[in-house]
Protein backbone atom coordinates (compact mmCIF):
# COMPACT_ATOMS: atom_id res chain seq x y z
CA UNK A 1 0.00 0.00 0.00
CA UNK A 2 0.79 3.74 -0.80
CA UNK A 3 2.62 5.92 2.21
CA UNK A 4 1.41 9.20 1.60
CA UNK A 5 3.21 12.12 2.70
CA UNK A 6 1.59 15.50 3.07
CA UNK A 7 3.72 19.14 3.44
CA UNK A 8 3.29 22.59 1.89
CA UNK A 9 6.37 23.62 -0.65
CA UNK A 10 7.40 26.81 -2.22
CA UNK A 11 7.78 27.49 -5.67
CA UNK A 12 11.35 28.18 -5.23
CA UNK A 13 12.10 24.28 -4.49
CA UNK A 14 9.88 23.63 -7.67
CA UNK A 15 12.46 25.60 -9.77
CA UNK A 16 15.26 24.01 -7.79
CA UNK A 17 13.92 20.41 -8.70
CA UNK A 18 12.94 21.17 -12.66
CA UNK A 19 16.58 22.53 -12.75
CA UNK A 20 18.22 19.64 -10.96
CA UNK A 21 16.58 17.47 -13.56
CA UNK A 22 14.81 15.52 -10.86
CA UNK A 23 11.40 16.57 -11.43
CA UNK A 24 9.10 14.58 -14.28
CA UNK A 25 6.38 16.78 -15.77
CA UNK A 26 4.17 14.80 -17.95
CA UNK A 27 4.62 11.23 -17.68
CA UNK A 28 2.92 8.72 -20.35
CA UNK A 29 -0.24 8.80 -18.61
CA UNK A 30 -0.78 12.49 -18.24
CA UNK A 31 -2.86 14.30 -21.01
CA UNK A 32 -0.64 16.76 -23.04
CA UNK A 33 -0.55 20.58 -21.85
CA UNK A 34 -3.76 22.43 -22.99
CA UNK A 35 -4.61 25.37 -20.86
CA UNK A 36 -4.90 28.75 -22.02
CA UNK A 37 -2.75 31.70 -22.38
CA UNK A 38 -5.17 33.73 -20.04
CA UNK A 39 -5.23 30.66 -17.70
CA UNK A 40 -1.62 30.36 -17.43
CA UNK A 41 -1.65 34.31 -16.67
CA UNK A 42 -4.48 34.12 -13.98
CA UNK A 43 -2.77 31.58 -12.16
CA UNK A 44 0.29 33.79 -11.84
CA UNK A 45 -1.89 36.48 -10.30
CA UNK A 46 -3.13 33.82 -7.96
CA UNK A 47 0.19 33.38 -6.32
CA UNK A 48 0.87 37.12 -6.92
CA UNK A 49 -2.47 37.55 -4.65
CA UNK A 50 -1.53 34.38 -2.44
CA UNK A 51 -4.68 32.84 -3.01
CA UNK A 52 -4.26 29.21 -1.85
CA UNK A 53 -4.64 26.57 -5.14
CA UNK A 54 -5.83 22.77 -5.31
CA UNK A 55 -3.37 20.46 -3.94
CA UNK A 56 -0.60 18.89 -6.57
CA UNK A 57 -0.18 14.98 -6.48
CA UNK A 58 3.24 13.91 -7.00
CA UNK A 59 4.92 10.82 -6.76
CA UNK A 60 8.16 10.41 -4.63
CA UNK A 61 11.25 7.93 -5.26
CA UNK A 62 14.93 7.57 -3.67
CA UNK A 63 17.36 6.94 -6.71
CA UNK A 64 21.35 7.08 -6.35
CA UNK A 65 20.50 8.99 -2.99
CA UNK A 66 18.65 12.04 -4.33
CA UNK A 67 15.26 11.95 -4.28
CA UNK A 68 13.17 12.36 -7.56
CA UNK A 69 9.18 13.60 -8.21
CA UNK A 70 6.95 12.22 -10.81
CA UNK A 71 3.67 14.45 -11.24
CA UNK A 72 0.78 12.92 -10.88
CA UNK A 73 -1.94 15.52 -10.83
CA UNK A 74 -1.22 19.02 -11.32
CA UNK A 75 0.99 19.16 -14.67
CA UNK A 76 -0.65 22.01 -15.98
CA UNK A 77 -0.08 23.98 -12.93
CA UNK A 78 3.66 23.29 -12.45
CA UNK A 79 3.97 23.86 -16.19
CA UNK A 80 3.04 27.25 -16.19
CA UNK A 81 4.65 28.49 -13.17
CA UNK A 82 8.18 26.94 -14.88
CA UNK A 83 7.81 28.65 -17.96
CA UNK A 84 6.86 32.41 -16.08
CA UNK A 85 9.81 31.91 -14.35
CA UNK A 86 11.63 31.48 -17.45
CA UNK A 87 9.88 34.72 -18.99
CA UNK A 88 8.23 32.75 -21.36
CA UNK A 89 4.72 34.73 -21.10
CA UNK A 90 4.12 37.84 -19.48
CA UNK A 91 1.16 39.36 -17.22
CA UNK A 92 -1.01 40.17 -19.97
CA UNK A 93 -4.28 40.31 -20.82
CA UNK A 94 -6.91 39.31 -18.41
CA UNK A 95 -4.25 40.23 -15.45
CA UNK A 96 -4.76 43.88 -14.13
CA UNK A 97 -2.65 45.18 -11.82
CA UNK A 98 0.95 47.01 -11.14
CA UNK A 99 2.75 44.33 -12.78
CA UNK A 100 0.90 44.33 -15.82
CA UNK A 101 3.27 43.56 -18.90
CA UNK A 102 5.87 42.27 -17.12
CA UNK A 103 7.62 38.75 -17.59
CA UNK A 104 9.10 37.75 -14.17
CA UNK A 105 12.91 39.09 -14.44
CA UNK A 106 11.10 42.51 -14.51
CA UNK A 107 9.27 42.19 -11.26
CA UNK A 108 10.61 43.88 -8.85
CA UNK A 109 12.72 41.77 -6.20
CA UNK A 110 10.50 42.05 -3.24
CA UNK A 111 7.51 40.93 -5.74
CA UNK A 112 10.27 38.01 -7.01
CA UNK A 113 10.85 36.92 -3.33
CA UNK A 114 7.10 36.72 -2.78
CA UNK A 115 5.96 34.75 -5.58
CA UNK A 116 9.04 32.35 -5.04
CA UNK A 117 8.07 31.64 -1.45
CA UNK A 118 4.42 30.79 -1.78
CA UNK A 119 3.35 27.86 -0.41
CA UNK A 120 2.16 25.03 -2.72
CA UNK A 121 0.48 21.93 -0.90
CA UNK A 122 1.65 18.69 -2.14
CA UNK A 123 0.38 14.75 -1.27
CA UNK A 124 3.42 12.85 -2.15
CA UNK A 125 3.37 9.38 -2.64
CA UNK A 126 6.45 7.66 -1.03
CA UNK A 127 8.06 4.88 -3.51
CA UNK A 128 4.85 3.46 -5.75
CA UNK A 129 4.89 0.93 -8.40
CA UNK A 130 3.72 2.75 -11.78
CA UNK A 131 0.28 0.44 -11.41
CA UNK A 132 0.57 2.56 -7.98
CA UNK A 133 0.83 6.12 -9.81
CA UNK A 134 -1.39 4.96 -12.39
CA UNK A 135 -4.17 4.29 -9.73
CA UNK A 136 -4.04 6.88 -7.87
CA UNK A 137 -3.96 9.53 -11.02
CA UNK A 138 -7.30 7.61 -12.16
CA UNK A 139 -8.58 7.86 -9.05
CA UNK A 140 -7.90 11.39 -8.32
CA UNK A 141 -8.84 12.52 -12.40
CA UNK A 142 -12.34 9.93 -12.08
CA UNK A 143 -14.76 11.48 -9.73
CA UNK A 144 -13.94 15.43 -10.65
CA UNK A 145 -16.46 16.88 -12.64
CA UNK A 146 -14.71 18.72 -15.35
CA UNK A 147 -15.48 22.14 -15.66
CA UNK A 148 -17.40 24.05 -18.37
CA UNK A 149 -15.69 26.26 -20.48
CA UNK A 150 -17.71 29.50 -18.86
CA UNK A 151 -16.86 27.96 -15.44
CA UNK A 152 -13.25 28.53 -16.93
CA UNK A 153 -13.83 31.35 -17.99
CA UNK A 154 -14.70 32.61 -14.26
CA UNK A 155 -11.54 32.36 -13.61
CA UNK A 156 -9.17 33.26 -16.66
CA UNK A 157 -11.34 36.68 -17.69
CA UNK A 158 -12.33 38.67 -14.91
CA UNK A 159 -13.18 42.31 -15.15
CA UNK A 160 -15.98 44.03 -16.86
CA UNK A 161 -17.53 41.45 -19.96
CA UNK A 162 -18.02 38.84 -17.09
CA UNK A 163 -19.90 41.02 -14.33
CA UNK A 164 -22.33 42.75 -17.09
CA UNK A 165 -22.87 38.98 -18.09
CA UNK A 166 -23.57 37.73 -14.79
CA UNK A 167 -25.49 40.72 -14.20
CA UNK A 168 -27.78 40.28 -16.89
CA UNK A 169 -28.37 37.20 -16.60
CA UNK A 170 -30.80 37.65 -13.37
CA UNK A 171 -33.05 39.84 -15.19
CA UNK A 172 -36.55 38.79 -14.21
CA UNK A 173 -37.75 38.24 -17.88
CA UNK A 174 -35.44 35.65 -18.02
CA UNK A 175 -37.15 33.82 -14.79
CA UNK A 176 -40.47 34.50 -16.13
CA UNK A 177 -39.50 33.19 -19.48
CA UNK A 178 -37.99 29.84 -18.41
CA UNK A 179 -35.00 30.56 -21.04
CA UNK A 180 -32.80 29.03 -18.52
CA UNK A 181 -32.76 25.86 -16.41
CA UNK A 182 -31.97 25.15 -12.96
CA UNK A 183 -28.90 23.11 -14.62
CA UNK A 184 -27.98 26.29 -17.09
CA UNK A 185 -27.88 28.14 -13.78
CA UNK A 186 -25.37 25.83 -11.91
CA UNK A 187 -22.96 26.04 -14.58
CA UNK A 188 -23.20 29.15 -15.61
CA UNK A 189 -24.54 28.48 -19.01
CA UNK A 190 -26.86 30.94 -18.50
CA UNK A 191 -24.12 33.77 -18.07
CA UNK A 192 -22.14 31.74 -21.04
CA UNK A 193 -25.91 32.66 -23.20
CA UNK A 194 -25.72 36.20 -22.04
CA UNK A 195 -22.23 36.68 -23.26
CA UNK A 196 -23.25 35.26 -26.56
CA UNK A 197 -25.92 38.03 -26.92
CA UNK A 198 -23.55 40.58 -25.69
CA UNK A 199 -21.03 39.73 -28.93
CA UNK A 200 -24.04 40.25 -30.88
CA UNK A 201 -25.20 43.21 -29.96
CA UNK A 202 -21.40 44.69 -29.98
CA UNK A 203 -20.27 42.47 -33.59
CA UNK A 204 -23.13 41.51 -34.78
CA UNK A 205 -23.84 37.53 -35.29
CA UNK A 206 -20.80 35.50 -34.33
CA UNK A 207 -19.66 31.90 -35.44
CA UNK A 208 -20.56 29.81 -32.48
CA UNK A 209 -19.44 30.27 -28.79
CA UNK A 210 -15.63 29.69 -30.89
CA UNK A 211 -14.66 33.32 -30.28
CA UNK A 212 -16.22 34.15 -26.71
CA UNK A 213 -12.57 34.26 -25.10
CA UNK A 214 -11.92 37.21 -27.54
CA UNK A 215 -14.46 39.42 -26.12
CA UNK A 216 -14.16 38.34 -22.61
CA UNK A 217 -10.39 39.61 -22.91
CA UNK A 218 -11.35 42.64 -25.04
CA UNK A 219 -14.04 44.29 -22.82
CA UNK A 220 -12.12 43.09 -19.92
CA UNK A 221 -12.18 46.35 -19.49
CA UNK A 222 -14.65 48.02 -20.98
CA UNK A 223 -15.35 51.72 -22.27
CA UNK A 224 -17.79 53.32 -19.59
CA UNK A 225 -20.04 54.67 -22.20
CA UNK A 226 -20.11 51.89 -24.85
CA UNK A 227 -20.76 49.67 -22.02
CA UNK A 228 -23.98 51.74 -20.98
CA UNK A 229 -25.23 51.59 -24.23
CA UNK A 230 -24.70 48.21 -24.97
CA UNK A 231 -26.73 47.10 -21.79
CA UNK A 232 -28.79 49.76 -22.48
CA UNK A 233 -29.64 48.78 -25.82
CA UNK A 234 -29.91 44.76 -24.17
CA UNK A 235 -32.66 46.35 -21.41
CA UNK A 236 -34.59 47.55 -24.30
CA UNK A 237 -34.67 44.30 -26.18
CA UNK A 238 -36.27 42.64 -23.15
CA UNK A 239 -39.04 45.45 -22.90
CA UNK A 240 -40.20 44.97 -26.26
CA UNK A 241 -39.82 41.23 -25.68
CA UNK A 242 -42.03 41.55 -22.98
CA UNK A 243 -44.71 43.58 -24.61
CA UNK A 244 -45.15 41.06 -27.68
CA UNK A 245 -44.72 38.01 -25.34
CA UNK A 246 -47.98 39.01 -22.98
CA UNK A 247 -50.25 36.93 -21.48
CA UNK A 248 -51.93 36.04 -24.71
CA UNK A 249 -48.85 34.61 -26.07
CA UNK A 250 -46.44 33.36 -23.24
CA UNK A 251 -42.97 33.20 -24.40
CA UNK A 252 -42.61 30.50 -22.34
CA UNK A 253 -44.95 28.31 -23.89
CA UNK A 254 -43.57 29.11 -26.81
CA UNK A 255 -40.44 27.72 -29.18
CA UNK A 256 -39.05 31.20 -28.93
CA UNK A 257 -37.98 30.25 -25.62
CA UNK A 258 -35.49 27.43 -27.21
CA UNK A 259 -31.86 29.17 -26.89
CA UNK A 260 -31.66 29.45 -31.20
CA UNK A 261 -34.98 31.24 -31.82
CA UNK A 262 -34.25 33.24 -28.76
CA UNK A 263 -30.76 34.30 -30.03
CA UNK A 264 -31.73 35.31 -33.55
CA UNK A 265 -34.84 37.55 -32.48
CA UNK A 266 -33.25 39.17 -29.93
CA UNK A 267 -30.93 40.46 -32.48
CA UNK A 268 -33.56 40.85 -34.76
CA UNK A 269 -35.47 43.41 -32.36
CA UNK A 270 -32.17 44.98 -31.66
CA UNK A 271 -32.04 45.90 -35.36
CA UNK A 272 -35.13 47.28 -35.71
CA UNK A 273 -34.59 49.70 -32.41
CA UNK A 274 -31.17 50.64 -33.90
CA UNK A 275 -32.68 52.13 -36.89
CA UNK A 276 -35.03 53.85 -35.00
CA UNK A 277 -38.47 51.88 -35.18
CA UNK A 278 -40.16 51.02 -31.71
CA UNK A 279 -43.47 49.11 -31.14
CA UNK A 280 -45.16 52.81 -29.22
CA UNK A 281 -48.46 52.96 -30.34
CA UNK A 282 -48.50 49.68 -32.66
CA UNK A 283 -51.23 47.02 -32.57
CA UNK A 284 -49.35 43.80 -31.29
CA UNK A 285 -52.44 41.28 -32.16
CA UNK A 286 -51.54 40.31 -35.70
CA UNK A 287 -47.76 40.03 -34.98
CA UNK A 288 -48.60 37.85 -32.18
CA UNK A 289 -51.07 35.77 -34.14
CA UNK A 290 -47.94 35.21 -36.96
CA UNK A 291 -45.39 34.10 -34.14
CA UNK A 292 -48.12 31.49 -32.39
CA UNK A 293 -48.77 30.17 -36.65
CA UNK A 294 -45.01 29.99 -36.55
CA UNK A 295 -45.06 28.71 -33.16
CA UNK A 296 -47.15 25.79 -34.32
CA UNK A 297 -45.65 25.47 -38.11
CA UNK A 298 -41.96 25.46 -37.53
CA UNK A 299 -40.88 21.64 -37.55
CA UNK A 300 -38.16 19.51 -39.43
CA UNK A 301 -41.39 17.67 -40.56
CA UNK A 302 -43.82 20.61 -41.54
CA UNK A 303 -45.43 20.30 -44.91
CA UNK A 304 -44.98 24.24 -45.14
CA UNK A 305 -41.85 24.29 -46.44
CA UNK A 306 -40.16 27.09 -45.32
CA UNK A 307 -41.28 26.50 -42.13
CA UNK A 308 -39.47 23.09 -42.15
CA UNK A 309 -35.82 24.67 -43.83
CA UNK A 310 -36.28 27.16 -40.29
CA UNK A 311 -36.73 24.21 -38.23
CA UNK A 312 -33.92 22.14 -39.38
CA UNK A 313 -31.44 25.48 -39.14
CA UNK A 314 -32.47 25.26 -35.57
CA UNK A 315 -30.71 21.68 -35.29
CA UNK A 316 -28.33 21.33 -37.53
CA UNK A 317 -25.39 23.87 -37.67
CA UNK A 318 -27.78 25.85 -35.07
CA UNK A 319 -24.82 28.18 -33.97
CA UNK A 320 -23.17 28.86 -37.37
CA UNK A 321 -22.77 32.10 -38.97
CA UNK A 322 -24.82 30.64 -41.79
CA UNK A 323 -27.91 29.19 -39.96
CA UNK A 324 -28.00 32.02 -37.61
CA UNK A 325 -28.14 34.41 -40.62
CA UNK A 326 -30.70 32.67 -42.45
CA UNK A 327 -33.16 32.51 -39.76
CA UNK A 328 -32.38 35.95 -38.91
CA UNK A 329 -33.55 37.02 -42.29
CA UNK A 330 -36.76 34.61 -41.66
CA UNK A 331 -37.54 36.84 -38.41
CA UNK A 332 -36.87 39.94 -39.71
CA UNK A 333 -39.15 39.56 -42.84
CA UNK A 334 -41.96 38.87 -39.88
CA UNK A 335 -41.55 41.66 -37.09
CA UNK A 336 -40.97 44.23 -40.12
CA UNK A 337 -44.46 43.98 -40.90
CA UNK A 338 -45.04 45.65 -37.24
CA UNK A 339 -41.88 47.56 -36.39
CA UNK A 340 -41.87 49.80 -39.79
CA UNK A 341 -45.20 49.29 -41.40
CA UNK A 342 -43.91 48.07 -44.84
CA UNK A 343 -42.14 45.41 -46.33
CA UNK A 344 -38.39 45.12 -47.83
CA UNK A 345 -37.77 43.13 -51.21
CA UNK A 346 -36.54 40.38 -48.30
CA UNK A 347 -39.71 40.19 -46.52
CA UNK A 348 -41.86 40.68 -49.57
CA UNK A 349 -40.38 37.19 -50.69
CA UNK A 350 -40.84 35.68 -47.25
CA UNK A 351 -44.45 36.59 -46.97
CA UNK A 352 -45.22 34.98 -50.46
CA UNK A 353 -42.99 32.00 -49.76
CA UNK A 354 -45.05 31.33 -46.79
CA UNK A 355 -48.32 32.35 -48.14
CA UNK A 356 -47.75 29.70 -51.44
CA UNK A 357 -46.44 27.20 -49.09
CA UNK A 358 -49.69 27.39 -46.27
CA UNK A 359 -51.98 26.95 -49.57
CA UNK A 360 -50.22 23.88 -51.09
CA UNK A 361 -49.90 22.45 -48.18
CA UNK A 362 -53.74 23.13 -47.36
CA UNK A 363 -53.26 24.58 -43.83
CA UNK A 364 -56.95 25.27 -43.16
CA UNK A 365 -56.80 26.40 -39.55
CA UNK A 366 -54.00 28.70 -40.30
CA UNK A 367 -54.53 29.99 -43.91
CA UNK A 368 -57.37 31.18 -46.17
CA UNK A 369 -59.59 27.88 -47.42
CA UNK A 370 -58.97 26.28 -50.16
CA UNK A 371 -61.42 28.42 -51.99
CA UNK A 372 -59.90 31.60 -52.05
CA UNK A 373 -62.06 34.92 -52.79
CA UNK A 374 -60.70 38.40 -53.78
CA UNK A 375 -61.16 41.13 -51.40
CA UNK A 376 -61.84 43.88 -53.82
CA UNK A 377 -64.41 41.91 -56.54
CA UNK A 378 -65.35 38.94 -54.36
CA UNK A 379 -64.73 36.50 -56.78
CA UNK A 380 -63.05 33.14 -56.23
CA UNK A 381 -59.36 32.82 -57.17
CA UNK A 382 -59.26 30.23 -60.15
CA UNK A 383 -55.06 30.28 -60.35
CA UNK A 384 -54.24 30.67 -56.74
CA UNK A 385 -50.21 30.59 -56.92
CA UNK A 386 -50.43 33.40 -59.57
CA UNK A 387 -53.27 35.13 -59.59
CA UNK A 388 -53.77 36.58 -55.60
CA UNK A 389 -51.72 39.21 -54.73
CA UNK A 390 -51.44 39.59 -50.48
CA UNK A 391 -51.90 43.21 -49.46
CA UNK A 392 -53.68 45.65 -46.68
CA UNK A 393 -55.64 48.53 -46.38
CA UNK A 394 -53.89 51.74 -46.78
CA UNK A 395 -55.42 52.12 -43.09
CA UNK A 396 -53.44 49.34 -41.73
CA UNK A 397 -50.38 50.00 -40.05
CA UNK A 398 -49.12 46.58 -38.93
CA UNK A 399 -48.59 44.75 -41.74
CA UNK A 400 -48.26 41.17 -40.68
CA UNK A 401 -48.97 37.78 -42.45
CA UNK A 402 -51.85 37.19 -40.22
CA UNK A 403 -54.06 40.23 -41.18
CA UNK A 404 -53.25 40.16 -44.88
CA UNK A 405 -56.00 40.15 -47.64
CA UNK A 406 -56.03 38.19 -50.83
CA UNK A 407 -56.56 40.05 -53.84
CA UNK A 408 -56.34 39.79 -57.73
CA UNK A 409 -53.72 41.26 -59.19
CA UNK A 410 -55.76 43.09 -61.94
CA UNK A 411 -58.09 44.50 -59.17
CA UNK A 412 -55.77 46.29 -57.12
CA UNK A 413 -54.83 48.12 -59.46
CA UNK A 414 -58.67 49.43 -59.36
CA UNK A 415 -58.74 50.60 -55.77
CA UNK A 416 -56.47 53.16 -54.15
CA UNK A 417 -57.06 51.97 -50.58
CA UNK A 418 -55.44 48.37 -51.17
CA UNK A 419 -51.38 48.48 -50.38
CA UNK A 420 -49.33 47.32 -53.28
CA UNK A 421 -47.12 44.21 -52.94
CA UNK A 422 -45.71 42.84 -55.71
CA UNK A 423 -45.20 39.16 -56.32
CA UNK A 424 -41.54 38.47 -56.63
CA UNK A 425 -40.98 37.28 -60.28
CA UNK A 426 -40.57 32.96 -60.30
CA UNK A 427 -37.86 33.24 -61.91
CA UNK A 428 -35.56 35.22 -58.94
CA UNK A 429 -33.18 34.25 -56.84
CA UNK A 430 -34.30 34.08 -53.46
CA UNK A 431 -33.04 33.44 -49.99
CA UNK A 432 -36.35 31.41 -48.78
Amino acid sequence: MVHWNSSPHPISDIRDWSEAERLELRPDFQRKSVWSSSARIMLMDTILKDVPMPKIFLANSIKDDRTYRVVIDGQQRISAILDFLKDRFALETPYIGSESGKVFSQLSRPTKDRFLSYQIDFNEAIGPTDEEVREVYARVNKYTVPLTKQELRRADFPGDFLNISEELAIEEFFDTSNIFTAANRRRYADVEYISELLAGLICGIQDKKDNLDDFYTQYSSWDESHKREVINRFKSVLRDMSLIFNDDLNIAKTRFRQKSDFYTLFLVIDEFLCAGYSLTNKCLQPLREDLRILDNCIRPESAVDVCSEYAIKCVSQANSASSRTWRKNFLSSILIGTYVGSHSELSTQLLYKLMDDFINAEYSEMCPPTEIFCAQCEEEMSDKTQQHMITWTTSTAEKQFSNSVWIHSDCIAEQAHWVEMERPKTNESTVF
